[in-house]
């Protein structure tokens, strides 16, 4: 009889055990569970928010002109605003092009992979594989700075540089290539408004490379 009051005794506490042993097992993968959605829905958040500060778009394009009537045409396969800087976009796959109102002169195409973009002033820098071409003249370069008309009308408080105007230039591993000839340099400018074009170095004692390629 004592024995078998043992054996449901100890029965009976083994069944407390595996009992306890469920529950804290269930309660901690319970637990681990809701960690774990918790930090998807923190992530989630996250990746949420950082999406709302930007704006994808698509096959953008924009126009504006000068005050000579000369157009410019900026086109993107993609355009990526900041939602916290809504006047600033980055473009991806850019092209470019200047149409001059006298007809004389012939239209300057501007290509390169990215760009900042000023959808206000229109003030572009172009970054990457950066490209011109004008007439029979290709050049290339690292980076090319367009701007056109200022509309500060308040120009006393700005730098010399912010005052430019109806102005590309192009810097860093200039390499002009036009039938007859070829040269490096550092800097390329063309004035939007006479039209002609300015190379030179950085270093003023550096001279420009020219290459003929007549035989």
């Amino acid at each position: 009889m004592r024995k078998k009051t043992l054996i449901q005794i100890l029965l009976f506490f083994l069944l407390i055990l595996l009992s306890f042993f469920i529950f804290f097992k269930y309660f901690n993968e319970s637990n681990l569970i809701n960690k774990k959605s918790d930090k998807n829905l923190l992530q989630s958040s996250e990746d949420k928010n950082i999406n709302n500060k930007k704006d994808l778009l698509k096959n953008v394009k924009y126009t504006s002109n000068n005050v000579q009537g000369d157009i410019f045409e900026l086109k993107a396969d993609f355009g990526e605003s900041n939602l916290d800087k809504p006047n600033l976009m980055f473009l991806t796959n850019v092209k470019g092009e200047i149409i001059f109102n006298d007809n004389k002169k012939p239209n300057i195409i501007l290509k390169s992979k990215f760009a900042n973009f000023n959808t206000v002033s229109f003030e572009t820098t172009f970054i990457d594989s950066v490209k011109i071409t004008r007439s029979d003249e290709i050049i290339t370069g690292d980076e090319l700075y367009l701007i056109l008309d200022h509309e500060d009308e308040n120009l006393d408080n700005i730098t010399s540089e912010q005052k430019e105007e109806n102005l590309i230039r192009m810097s860093n591993n200039i390499f002009f290539k036009k039938p007859g000839y070829t040269l490096k340099a550092d800097i390329l400018e063309i004035d939007l408004i006479t039209k002609n074009t300015k190379i030179y170095m950085n270093n003023s004692a550096e001279k420009v490379k020219i290459t003929s390629l007549i035989n």
